[in-house]
């Protein structure tokens, strides 16, 4: 079920050029989101009349996390938004990760789901933490950026039973290249793949 609320914003902050980050409290959104799933954030500006939609980063009780792209007018409103003021969301929204029926179908397979693989890419990279944060398993999280500016790469690492392999297209941290080569260059395996980013990675 999707709640409509006008959310305070907690906290609100640039996280590297051109990504940012905001902390709203929510009533029902919080705690009915599952990882994978997205809000729909509405402009104040009234001309701006579609929301956009933006990747559940992380839940914390009844508190929610985005992480986004300034990619246009509505995402660079959001950008400026301070702690203390509110913008009107949806959600959650999407399917969203089944964890529970995705276990239960791979054992009856007759595989083991010990390891898993969770690609990100760019601005797929965010809704990979909540993912990781309730996987019970051991998770090999594999995330690509443009350079150095690795943003959330702490955030993973934090998370309990994980290990983290950064791709850069410049090479300046980790692997130079994609997630596959960073999969490839440190010999990664898993029982279960997990994915969000560019098509062209999805494809690959």
């Amino acid at each position: 079920m999707a709640y409509r609320e006008n959310a305070k914003i907690l906290k609100a902050d640039c996280l590297a050029d051109g990504v940012y980050e905001i902390w709203f409290e929510t009533k029902d959104i919080a705690k009915a989101a599952k990882a994978g799933q997205f809000i729909s954030v509405y402009s104040n500006d009234g001309s701006r009349m579609l929301p956009r939609p933006i990747s559940i980063c992380k839940v914390e009780n009844n508190n929610l996390r985005i992480v986004f792209r300034v990619a246009g007018k509505g995402t660079e409103e959001f950008s400026k938004m301070k702690a203390g003021e509110y913008l009107d969301i949806q959600g959650p929204l999407g399917n969203g990760y089944d964890l529970g029926k995705i276990a239960a179908e791979i054992k009856a397979e007759g595989r083991s789901f010990d390891k898993a693989i969770l690609f990100g890419g760019g601005i797929g990279v965010p809704p990979m933490l909540e993912l990781a944060r309730r996987l019970d398993c051991h998770k090999n999280v594999v995330v690509g950026y443009r350079n150095s500016q690795t943003f959330l790469k702490e955030d993973f690492e934090a998370v309990a039973d994980t290990d983290v392999y950064i791709a850069t297209e410049d090479g300046s941290v980790g692997t130079k290249g994609n997630v596959l080569d960073a999969v490839k260059q440190e010999k990664v395996e898993a029982d279960a793949i997990f994915a969000c980013g560019p098509t062209p990675m999805l494809r690959a």
